[in-house]
């Protein structure tokens, strides 16, 4: 023990090492550098503490110090801390090994595996010395009565099936609740291939692969994988959970526990904690979708299969991200398994938004996906939150008319018209030709407001704005700017003919009388009109030539009337 101890101080250059049994018995290797008078005594006091130390019955090295609480504030840079190896013999845990400095220790990889070497040739315990008292654990590491035995019988009693399995998938053990589950007889079961014996979901990834096909039948965490058993009820689904392993005894091994699964994935008929958790997930609006770096599914709620056009067993827990959903880009391309947003964030470690449409029954709906990386059982997983946004989209689509439209009309307001003549201008370079605007204004509209009300005026303004959008093409576009004035814009291909042929066209609707209920009214309307083949002109400047013409055509037919009336 005393060369152990010494090769482990001089291995990560400390200052002192100790070896501690199970029981609290302490031995200890301190160097003379150590100046306190209590310094051996510290080092004992900290070799026992850290047999409390959660990771002290584990299979790696954990890091340790002592409280500076008991220790006097005159010298604060003495305060101990140390590295520890755990110290195993004929699978039973005796002990700890220690190296102990006045800083924490950090070590490269040959320390580490130096000091784990070092811990795996200590192969007893030492006894107490005389005098010492035993530790508090002192009675709880008794060999258990029976031994082998008696192991292989709790293993028999595990609520849950146990499967061990060599790296390359031979199964080397399985308990006997492992036999009920499935029927097979346990002796039936030693020696086969796992890839043989279990049945993983349809589209598992990597089925062509052996290696990597063990990997995700026996090495599923989390919420693990559901899994048929060849030769078993073909209804049976069990749910196999299980973690790689490197074990003294058996070298790398897989450690699996298989127990009942739900069918389908249905959230109701989870069992214990984790079916209240996912029927808690259920009942969020939201979509919840997380996957772990094998692409397998380990959450997911009912709105997140809703969301994607999913049927409820169509995305289980325990299975691969579907590779068919009906979920669209918006330019109405279908998604792939690669383009969405969880694969993404997954494999380029970032977080993806974006938007997709969902198709269904010729309903269509938005759905926004926000995913972000996420470490899922040690791996590089991913969380996407799937949410609705069709109600936010029109929402804003409504606001966006709004800001565009005429709000008591409907047809343009001036924004939209100035970006609309801004086009037109910009595309006579290209095409030729010309763009025109009809600039018109009521006649005696106020008369109509102060003898009828305003409420008339309204719907006397809101049937010249139905009569000019059933009287121009598609492409034209009725915009009211205020008032009574309307401007009608498009393209033609002649300055003349073209023009005079829409102007007459309009002036012929908006003179025919309007009707509201006994009502009858008669309206005329004063027009301007101008056009352009200069993609140079700017759409105020148009608007202001055809505003004027519109003012001398309405200034002529006043002096024409008077002159008649003389």
């Amino acid at each position: 023990m005393d060369e152990t101890l010494r090769l482990a101080r001089d291995l990560c250059l400390g200052v002192g090492a100790f070896f501690v049994t199970a029981a609290g018995a302490v031995t200890a290797d301190v160097s003379d550098v150590m100046r306190p008078d209590d310094a051996e005594e510290r080092v004992h006091a900290l070799a026992r503490s850290c047999l409390s130390h959660p990771a002290a019955r584990g299979q790696g090295l954990f890091w340790s110090a002592e409280s500076t609480d008991d220790l006097s504030a005159a010298s604060p840079e003495w305060s101990l801390a140390c590295v520890v190896a755990p110290v195993w013999h004929q699978g039973r845990w005796t002990g700890l090994l220690g190296v102990v400095d006045v800083w924490l220790p950090e070590l490269d990889e040959e320390q580490r595996s130096g000091l784990l070497a070092l811990a795996a040739s200590v192969e007893g315990a030492p006894a107490a010395p005389a005098g010492q008292a035993a530790g508090p654990d002192a009675g709880a590491q008794r060999t258990a009565p029976g031994g082998e035995p008696f192991v292989g019988e709790l293993l028999d009693h595990l609520p849950d099936g146990l499967v061990v399995a060599r790296s390359d998938g031979t199964i080397v053990l399985v308990n006997q609740t492992f036999s009920d589950l499935t029927g097979l007889p346990m002796d039936t079961v030693l020696g086969e291939d796992a890839t043989r014996l279990l049945v993983p979901a349809p589209g598992t990834p990597g089925a062509g692969d052996h290696g990597a096909l063990v990997e995700q039948l026996l090495g599923a965490a989390g919420s693990g994988r559901g899994v048929h058993v060849a030769g078993a009820d073909p209804a049976a689904l069990l749910n196999a959970v299980g973690r790689r392993v490197e074990s003294r005894f058996a070298g790398d091994c897989f450690i699996t526990l298989v127990r009942p699964g739900h069918p389908g994935g249905s959230a109701e008929s989870a069992q214990g904690a984790q079916g209240g958790i996912q029927a808690l997930l259920d009942h969020i609006e939201d979509g919840i979708i997380c996957c772990d770096a094998r692409g397998t599914v380990v959450v997911a709620n009912r709105a997140a299969r809703r969301l994607q056009g999913l049927s409820d067993d169509e995305l289980q827990v325990g299975a691969p991200l579907p590779a068919r959903v009906r979920l669209q880009t918006v330019e109405g391309h279908a998604l792939s398994v690669d383009e969405h947003p969880v694969v993404r964030s997954m494999l380029d470690d970032v977080p993806v938004t974006t938007e997709f449409l969902l198709v269904d029954d010729d309903v269509r709906r938005y759905v926004s996906v926000s995913s972000h990386p996420l470490r899922v059982d040690g791996g590089d997983g991913a969380i996407a939150v799937l949410r609705d946004v069709t109600a936010e989209r029109e929402r804003q689509a409504h606001l966006t008319h709004y800001a565009l439209h005429d709000p008591l009309t409907g047809v343009a307001n001036r924004y939209l018209l100035i970006d609309a003549l801004r086009r037109m201008l910009d595309g006579l370079t290209r095409r030729g030709g010309f763009v025109s605007l009809i600039y018109l204004d009521l006649d005696r509209f106020k008369e109509i407001n102060d003898e009828h009300g305003h409420d008339t005026g309204d719907e006397v303004l809101r049937a010249v704005a139905r009569r000019l959008e059933r009287a121009v093409r598609g492409e034209d576009v009725v915009a009211r700017l205020g008032g009574d004035e309307f401007v009608v814009a498009h393209v033609t291909e002649s300055r003349l003919s073209d023009g005079d042929a829409v102007v007459a066209r309009l002036r012929k609707v908006l003179s025919a009388p309007y009707r509201f209920g006994d009502l009858v009214l008669d309206i005329g309307v004063s027009v301007g009109w101008v056009s352009t083949s200069s993609g140079d002109e700017s759409p105020d400047s148009l608007i202001t030539r055809a505003d004027r013409e519109m003012y001398d055509h309405k200034n002529r037919r006043r002096a024409e009337a008077q002159e008649a009336v003389r």
